[in-house]
């Protein structure tokens, strides 16, 4: 194997993520935001199989699959997070008298999941374990046999896949075809950032034909981010039922989460 091959840098990449992945599940401090490092690591992780699976070969399908089911696993937790935060900020924003109530109500359930998450898997030790064997076998993987033809396939793949999906949701707006599109969005990012970052790690390798450029990933960020935003909010308003508050007060708050999403959308 000589130096010009991108495998090292690539593999280098995809040990990182798994050791940020398994850091995160150990973790007992503030296990909501673990929770939340542990599922990006793993989309990064992903994300970088995906891109380089044409020169590592079908074993990555197997792989992906069960890292996908780790991130699913502990998605209610995510979301019930991500609920607690944007009704936060959004008490901040203008609805101090709107959503303190619905925090604490919110914050109270996202403690509950927690607690039953960790009494069918104390210290998420079950999950850590299969991170552990999906960690050997990412080690495992044929990296010697990637080049830049792979890299090169694996970013035009994506970006079709972005297009397509980018179609449908204009053509079909609605809460489930953004949230595609911006799978696919955050996909290419995290595929033109770890091209980048193999490039600094391993000076000697030149880059697939088309190298990504900051503004290229800039503009994928910025969209990704409106489209995030757009999401959390939609979220949050799929749990006002579960809040107790007066009606008065539910109706403040579903104006707000309009008048949000209005804004992201633009």
């Amino acid at each position: 194997m000589t130096a010009h091959f991108p495998g090292p840098a690539f593999a280098a990449q995809a040990a990182a993520q798994v050791d940020q992945a398994m850091r995160s599940l150990a973790q007992r401090r503030n296990r909501h935001s673990a929770i939340h490092r542990m599922r990006k690591a793993i989309r990064r992780l992903r994300s970088l199989l995906a891109l380089c699976r044409p020169g590592l070969g079908p074993e990555t399908d197997v792989i992906d699959k069960g890292l996908r089911q780790l991130c699913v696993d502990l998605s209610d937790l995510r979301d019930a997070h991500v609920v607690v935060v944007t009704a936060s900020g959004l008490a901040l924003d203008g609805g101090q008298d709107t959503w303190p109530a619905a925090v604490v109500q919110l914050a109270a359930r996202r403690e509950k999941l927690l607690a039953k998450a960790l009494a069918a898997d104390p210290e998420f030790a079950s999950r850590r374990a299969r991170l552990d064997t999906l960690a050997q076998a990412i080690a495992a993987l044929p990296w010697h046999r990637l080049d830049d033809s792979d890299l090169a396939e694996g970013i035009a793949r994506s970006a079709r896949r972005l297009v397509k999906a980018e179609r449908k949701a204009r053509q079909e707006p609605g809460a489930d075809s953004s949230h595609h599109w911006r799978r696919r969005l955050r996909r290419l990012r995290m595929q033109y950032q770890v091209i980048r970052a193999a490039r600094k790690r391993q000076p000697s390798w030149k880059g697939p034909p088309r190298d990504p450029h900051r503004a290229s990933i800039h503009a994928l960020n910025r969209q990704s981010d409106r489209l995030g935003r757009i999401q959390d909010l939609h979220m949050l308003g799929t749990h006002l039922k579960r809040i107790d508050v007066p009606p008065a007060v539910r109706k403040r708050m579903r104006d707000q989460l309009r008048a949000e999403i209005d804004r992201a959308s633009r």
